[in-house]
């Protein structure tokens, strides 16, 4: 499914490049001036490989806490909703005027997610990550809002279990770990303002992160993930 949904979007970008070069007749409105992106969005993560990853998602499966007691134990705290939560980038892009319809800039992403079994308050997974970096946003037709875009750069991961201990109290386990991650994506601009250099980008995100987690018991845990968004942004 994972790849299916990177092949998907690298065709979209590519199919898009092509056609712009062959059928665009002139310059979109909206690449010839600098845009500045604001958007939210709903994100699903996808959690690939790395030991303590897999291993907590496994546990989360099983409907089991994250702590184990001095006996080996855990206890059953009920099936876990599907990992999800929300998406917000802010960011700006300036035209290259040597290359009709495209644009260049940086882009910050924050996605946090979450995830909570059936004993509500008492467990819970928490997954937050960030992505910062150089970005590009290409309008190949001229007289359509259509894009496609990109952007790459430093990445950072955040995770925390809560659960119960062996004396009832609540705690927390956090790990973090930074590395690379990207982008690609493709979407729609629309136009309900009145000033035509502002639209309401509607567009269908794909990122893959690669992080370095330091874990107890294990040392370096390479972390891979991506996560799937469908975000509408204000770009003016």
């Amino acid at each position: 499914m994972i790849r299916e949904i990177k092949k998907y979007l690298a065709a979209i970008v590519f199919v898009t490049s092509v056609f712009g070069v062959f059928c665009a007749n002139g310059q979109n409105p909206l690449s010839q001036t600098t845009q500045v992106e604001v958007g939210i969005g709903y994100a699903t993560p996808l959690l690939q490989s790395g030991q303590e990853l897999t291993r907590s998602e496994d546990l989360r499966d099983q409907g089991l806490s994250y702590f184990e007691n001095s006996q080996g134990d855990r206890k059953n705290v009920g099936s876990y909703s599907g990992l999800k939560g929300y998406s917000f980038n802010i960011g700006f892009y300036k035209p290259l005027k040597k290359t009709n319809g495209l644009m260049v800039g940086a882009m910050v992403r924050n996605t946090q997610t979450g995830s909570t079994p059936d004993d509500g308050y008492q467990e819970a997974y928490f997954f937050n990550f960030i992505t910062a970096g150089p970005a590009l946003k290409y309008y190949p037709f001229a007289n359509t809002n259509l894009f496609a875009k990109a952007d790459f750069g430093l990445a950072a991961v955040l995770t925390k279990n809560r659960f119960i201990n062996e004396e009832g109290d609540q705690n927390f386990f956090h790990q973090f770990g930074i590395g690379s991650g990207g982008s690609l994506g493709a979407g729609y601009s629309f136009l309900p303002f009145k000033d035509n250099s502002k639209s309401l980008d509607v567009q269908l995100i794909y990122q893959q992160l690669s992080t370095r987690v330091e874990v107890n018991g294990i040392g370096d845990d390479q972390w891979k993930f991506g996560t799937l968004n469908f975000t509408v942004a204000v770009s003016f």
